[in-house]
């Protein structure tokens, strides 16, 4: 299983670069420096991390209320820790939107809890 959080986790920093690159090409952003990169790494780590173990503490109820009510417990905790990652490290990415996004998408590959016949 760590290894599916790791697959994850270097697909959505791959995309995350590319989607840098491309700004830079397409956009006109400032090319991203190895310091952007650095951070936007450590806010992907923070969101797979604290995904895996809220996955752990509360898997993934079936589709349906549960899942909007989990939601909304998530995103509290995952914004902040966002925001005290781009304060801490004084970072110009979207680490307050990047970690909660990846904190609600990784649970999707965790175990599955086990349905009883």
């Amino acid at each position: 299983m760590p290894l599916l959080y790791l697959r994850f986790y270097l697909g959505s920093l791959s995309a995350l670069f590319a989607f840098y690159l491309l700004g830079h090409y397409l956009l006109g952003f400032p090319f991203p420096t190895p310091t952007t990169l650095l951070h936007l790494a450590l806010g992907a780590g923070a969101g797979v991390g604290l995904g895996a173990v809220y996955h752990r503490v509360w898997p993934l109820p079936p589709p349906g209320l549960g899942r909007v009510v989990r939601l909304f417990v998530l995103l509290p905790p995952a914004f902040m820790l966002g925001i005290g990652l781009l304060v801490l490290l004084q970072a110009q990415v979207a680490l307050p939107y990047l970690v909660p996004l990846l904190a609600w998408l990784t649970p999707d590959y965790g175990k599955a809890p086990s349905s009883t016949p």
